[in-house]
């Protein structure tokens, strides 16, 4: 059995926003120290590592470790009714049950899916760099990108961060001195091609004041790290490989 009522429930749908624009259906791992979930992405491609901690919640118990199968597309839908002032209570037992109490009372309940055994684990990398910049930064220059492809070319060396991208139409350079950045640490210079579609489902739900940690090496899957409330999430993306 597991129970618990949280308070802050635009990050809760923001959260759930997040896991639904990469994955159909996961699993939350649900323990004394809070909700985990690694998933790929039906494309396998890219990777998701979702972390709520039990301090997040007002009221929170579970009897003891279980796993929560989950249709994430269903969830989104009814996530989306929550309103500011409600009040979100979870109870698990053969369905999940979710009261939301504000002006009214309203209850949902939704099936569990078959709970996937075991989790992808997170790739082993040794980055060569390291970019913290706010949400927006990022995002306006993805929307520039998009003017010309659906791939985008992220690059970095000791001075700039830049995003690039290269269509049939035409191309656009953006360059983003370190001055503009939060940080910016680059061991050696790097490059690779990413798909923009996923980049923009990934970063979709980072907003301010989190930050946007982006950690490279060149033709090496991006890790994208930035926090939802007390919820941290990490996204790995494979690149594209480009042919010579």
């Amino acid at each position: 059995m597991f129970n618990a009522t949280i308070v802050d429930t635009k990050n809760w749908r923001t959260s759930i926003d997040a896991i639904a624009a990469l994955i159909d259906e996961g699993t939350f791992k649900i323990d004394e120290k809070g909700m985990r979930l690694t998933a790929m992405d039906p494309s396998q491609i890219a990777l998701i590592d979702f972390e709520l901690p039990a301090s997040a919640f007002e009221d929170y118990s579970v009897e003891k470790t279980l796993d929560m199968g989950v249709d994430f597309t269903e969830l989104a839908k009814i996530t989306k009714r929550l309103r500011p002032e409600d009040k979100l209570h979870l109870q698990l037992d053969k369905r999940l049950k979710m009261t939301f109490e504000g002006d009214t009372k309203r209850t949902f309940t939704l099936s569990i899916i078959d709970a996937q055994s075991t989790s992808p684990k997170q790739p082993q990398i040794e980055f060569t760099s390291e970019v913290k910049l706010a949400p927006a930064m990022i995002k306006e220059a993805l929307k520039d990108a998009e003017l010309v492809s659906n791939h985008v070319a992220l690059s970095c060396d000791d001075k700039n961060f830049n995003v690039a991208s290269d269509g049939d139409t035409g191309s656009v350079d953006i360059s983003l001195p370190d001055e503009k950045l939060l940080s910016l640490e680059c061991d050696e210079d790097c490059r690779s091609v990413y798909s923009l579609e996923h980049l923009e489902h990934i970063l979709k739900s980072a907003e301010s004041p989190s930050i946007v940690t982006l950690k490279m090496r060149t033709d090496a899957p991006i890790k994208i790290e930035y926090k939802i409330g007390d919820a941290q999430v990490t996204y790995y993306l494979a690149p594209r490989i480009e042919s010579s």
